[in-house]
């Protein structure tokens, strides 16, 4: 009973022309599409027995990401008690916000999507997934040979046993050795990174282990080297990033304004990410210069990596946590959109830090708020107003361009030298004013220290001192 609890039924190809692969990422898009995004809102829970089976590698993915979460290990005399409160009547379930996801494969496929355990090339998607299928044709025979309650006499049964390990063990053993082998450094079963395929075998094979009469007949076998030496190294990989401490909460760094970081501060509130929000004052900011990759503003540090650049930032947290939908003409638009918001900030900075005479800095000034911020925002309400929910900029959830067009209202809103231009434009794009101020109620927790009459300016001159206008004292 135990070994059937790892066995599924592959998915394989309908009447119409099919791949497995296809048919997993239909059904993977459509729940990506409806709830991907609510995953993340709040801790996760992952619901099985209190073994390994098939639920092994999803813990072994969300430890290897240190991603916290509730490992419930539901008793097997609790069972009769507690299946009813599952969709299927089954385990393993991960449920976050009060949503369940089933079946296991679709889970690793979602959260391998979402943690980078998934590549996205169709080519190594196929390679992966027929990895992981033919894991489940093992399984499949390795249930067959070993459930306790087959009907089987105890002599077949034992000759069932020995014969799995004479034919099938060797024949998918050596599939996976060949895999193996294609690897530049032999080190994982597709790619040269830990993939879901790797996460889905760990599991298996840790089952295996649980098994006394399997665990003795595996360490006799001599004809894999590279798959006993793979199972050794990818476990120690899983120890090693549990000794390497505490799951350690992304920092995103800015200053204490909104400015270009608050697009990616926005992002991470609706995808209910628990980080720290690190607002860097700008007396402190000559200091803490260096200490940065590009001496610039805003970084991301997360999953034990620098992220530098606000748009390769916000393309990474947007892709995580499913705010840029993969869709092409959907992805057009939202690339459009933070592309033409970013132009509305980009045109501020132009003429505010341009070092130019007050005569011409007032007349660039002029210029942007009289003809470039009119033409940009109209074509923004235009896309709100051919989407079919006005709600959001595109689709029917928040996207990655709704954080870009709130960040950039938000700078202009409370930034006292352009709020009161930046208001009577609005009003000519009434739509967009509307749904500016129906987002915005979403995130009322966004406060700010400093009066943002107080800006930063660099000097190239030869001393190179950073001040601060400070009412016009520096």
């Amino acid at each position: 009973l135990f070994f059937f609890l790892m066995i599924r039924r592959p998915p394989r190809s309908t009447p119409k022309p099919s791949s497995a692969a296809s048919d997993v990422y239909k059904r993977q898009g459509i729940n990506a599409e409806y709830m991907g995004y609510k995953m993340e809102k709040g801790p996760m829970k992952l619901y099985y027995f209190d073994m390994p089976g098939r639920a092994e590698g999803i813990r072994m993915l969300l430890h290897h990401a240190g991603v916290p979460f509730e490992d419930v290990r539901i008793k097997f005399e609790n069972w009769p008690a507690e299946k009813p409160k599952f969709e299927l009547g089954q385990v393993p379930v991960l449920e976050c916000h009060g949503k369940q996801l089933t079946q296991s494969y679709a889970i690793m496929l979602y959260l391998g999507r979402l943690y980078g355990y998934m590549y996205t090339c169709p080519y190594a998607s196929s390679e992966i997934l027929a990895i992981m299928n033919t894991w489940d044709d093992f399984n499949m025979k390795f249930g067959s040979a070993f459930m306790p309650q087959s009907p089987f006499e105890p002599a077949q049964k034992t000759a069932m046993q020995e014969e799995f390990f004479k034919t099938d063990f060797n024949f998918f053993m050596g599939f996976f050795e060949g895999k193996l082998k294609a690897g530049e450094k032999h080190d994982y079963l597709f790619g040269n990174q830990i993939t879901v395929a790797d996460f889905y075998a760990l599991g298996t094979y840790k089952q295996m282990r649980t098994d006394p009469r399997v665990a003795g007949k595996y360490d006799t076998q001599t004809e894999f080297p590279l798959m006993k030496a793979y199972f050794a190294a990818r476990l120690k990989e899983l120890e090693d990033k549990g000794k390497a401490g505490p799951f350690k909460k992304p920092k995103l760094s800015y200053f204490d304004m909104p400015g270009r970081g608050e697009a990616c501060r926005l992002l991470l509130r609706q995808a209910k990410v628990d980080f720290e929000d690190a607002r860097i004052g700008f007396q402190d900011w000559p200091k803490l210069k260096d200490s940065f990759p590009l001496k610039q503003l805003p970084v991301l540090e997360i999953d034990g990596r620098q992220l530098v650049q606000n748009d390769a930032i916000m393309q990474f947290l947007s892709i995580r946590y499913d705010f840029l939908p993969m869709k092409p003409d959907k992805y057009y638009r939202v690339i459009f959109l933070a592309n033409t918001v970013r132009d509305i900030y980009d045109g501020y900075v132009r003429y505010y830090f341009s070092g130019l005479p007050e005569a011409a800095k007032t007349k660039m000034e002029t210029d942007y708020f009289t003809n470039s911020v009119p033409v940009l925002l109209k074509a923004i309400e235009k896309r709100l107003t051919e989407n079919k929910s006005q709600e959001y900029l595109v689709g029917r959830k928040y996207s990655m361009a709704d954080f870009y067009m709130l960040g950039v209202s938000k700078w202009l809103l409370l930034n006292p030298q352009t709020q009161a231009k930046y208001e009577p434009i609005l009003k000519t794009v009434p739509v967009l004013k509307l749904y500016i101020e129906k987002r915005l109620k979403d995130f009322p927790q966004l406060e700010f220290k400093y009066n943002l009459r107080c800006l930063l300016y660099t000097s190239d001159a030869a001393d190179d001192t950073p001040c601060v206008d400070l009412g016009g004292r520096r």
